[in-house]
Order: C-alpha cells, then sequence, then structure tokens
C-alpha cells in the first residue's frame, strides 16, 4: 500500500468526517488504519480538521445521543459509557445527555419493554421483573426508569426493592 502524504491523509479524512460525525479518537483510529503512523503528523492533521470544523466533539455527542436513543433504543448508561470510551470531554457527554428527559426514557423504555414481553417466558411476577429488568440493564436504561416502566407495564408484579 502506497503511504499517504500529509495532504492526502488530510483530504481522506476531511472526506470521512464530511460523510458523518466523528470524534478524534474515531479519526485517529483511521489515520492508522492509512498508515499514519507518525503521532506529529496525526495531531496537526487533527488540529486542521478542528480548524476547519470537520471535527467538533460537541456537535459529535449530541449527533451520538440522538441517534443511539431514537434509532438504537439505547438508555443514558449506554449512552454515556459509550462516549466515555472515545475519549471525550465529560462535559459534553452530560450536555449531550441532558436532551434526553426522564419523561422521553421513560416512554422509551416502556415501548422497548412492551415489545420485549410477549418473548419472555417467566413463572411468576417476580421472575418476569427480574428478567425485564436485566434486559433493561443491558440496554442502559438507569434502574428507576426501567422500574417505573415496569411497573406500568405489568400489573401485579411483586418485587424486593431494596
Amino acid at each position: 500500500m502506497k503511504e499517504l502524504t500529509e495532504r492526502e491523509a488530510f483530504n481522506k479524512a476531511a472526506v470521512y468526517c464530511s460523510r458523518s460525525e466523528h470524534c478524534v479518537s474515531e479519526v485517529c483510529g483511521k489515520l492508522r488504519q492509512w498508515g499514519v503512523t507518525n503521532s506529529d503528523v496525526q495531531q496537526r492533521i487533527i488540529e486542521q480538521l478542528k480548524e476547519e470544523k470537520y471535527i467538533d466533539e460537541n456537535r459529535f455527542c449530541h449527533a451520538f445521543v440522538h441517534d443511539k436513543f431514537n434509532f438504537n433504543h439505547w438508555g443514558r448508561q449506554k449512552i454515556a459509557m459509550y462516549l466515555s470510551q472515545k475519549h471525550l470531554p465529560s462535559v459534553y457527554i452530560e450536555e449531550a445527555l441532558q436532551e434526553i428527559g426522564d419523561d422521553d426514557s421513560l416512554q422509551a423504555a416502556k415501548k422497548l419493554l412492551e415489545a420485549k414481553l410477549p418473548s419472555v417466558k417467566a413463572e411468576n411476577g417476580y421472575e418476569l421483573y427480574v428478567k425485564l429488568m436485566r434486559f433493561a440493564s443491558s440496554r442502559g436504561i438507569e434502574m428507576d426508569i426501567a422500574r417505573r416502566a415496569i411497573r406500568q407495564l405489568v400489573d401485579g408484579v411483586q418485587c424486593n426493592e431494596e
């Protein structure tokens, strides 16, 4: 594979960032994948991409939260974990997550759990509650939101909540 010049690498990265939102860690990964291993070159490319607004990590956080909540039906916890793994500033993560209100989370959780409910095999209310809570947790839904959604969906579910 032909080694890219810094200009070619920048242009390729700009096209990559033009197609969809990306954060610095994703672009650095692509640069390494393309054979740009010099960290100084990577840094210069990243800085130029930021200056020219191809990369904006705050904008990325907002887009990521919107997409994962609305299309993948992830909860706030799972979204926050993924954004943290991308080494994004916590202030951007927290600000973007504020777009998801408790009512929105509750409605999304109810819809998700309602779709899951017919496939859950449980012998009693407690077992049903535990299985739904486990499923909600795997989607990153906060415990209190999941608990409220399950209560609203399933009448008579008995559980210990300590």
